[in-house]
């Protein structure tokens, strides 16, 4: 199972909870490139009865809330839940990626490397948000600090996320932002030409 597609880069986009991952892959749309979200697959997958049915089986409830809760808590849990979901989120963004009319097709992936993902793409963008950032997406969302910690620790750490992929940007706002995901556009679609 690939993303590899002839005559089409596929872009892996990946970072810790509260990056601007979502906010990021907003501004590749606008640049014209396909965007797939994972979260948004997995969202499409809960609709699904047999999903629903095969979660209920195996963790005692399929209510998102309630899992949100057991899995962020159970390492054991979460990683029955991914046993189930990761294999048909895979299956559907590959489906997704073979659609896609654009040359260009960015995949954000909350867990890209921790579900080995990274080897399906041909280039990985990691987001980080600088610590003011940070502070100031935890108040939009409502979240405590401590909850941002214990959710950050289901996954690889920030640094090591950092350390495998081949581009890392720093989220300082959402300006800095966009203007990063236009630039990187602008020099891909030029090289992308030669």
């Amino acid at each position: 199972m690939s993303f590899h597609v002839k005559s089409k880069w596929v872009i892996g986009l990946t970072g810790p909870i509260l990056s601007g991952k979502s906010t990021a892959l907003s501004y590749f749309k606008q640049c014209g490139a396909e965007t797939i979200s994972c979260d948004a697959v997995a969202a499409t997958l809960y609709t699904r009865p047999a999903v629903l049915k095969k979660i209920k089986a195996r963790l005692g409830t399929n209510d998102r809330a309630e899992l949100a809760q057991l899995v962020f808590k159970n390492a054991v849990k979460r990683k029955a839940l991914e046993q189930i979901l990761h294999p048909l989120i895979l299956k559907e963004v590959q489906a997704q990626v073979k659609a896609c009319a654009a040359p260009v097709v960015v995949i954000e992936a909350p867990l890209l490397f921790e579900a080995g993902w990274e080897k399906f793409t041909d280039l990985n963008i990691v987001l980080l948000a600088d610590p003011k950032t940070l502070q100031a997406r935890l108040k939009g969302r409502a979240m405590s600090h401590s909850e941002y910690e214990r959710r950050l620790k289901t996954q690889l750490l920030p640094l090591e996320k950092a350390a495998r992929a081949d581009i890392v940007w720093v989220h300082t706002g959402k300006a800095q932002l966009k203007q990063r995901v236009q630039r990187f556009c602008t020099v891909f679609k030029v090289l992308h030409k030669k």
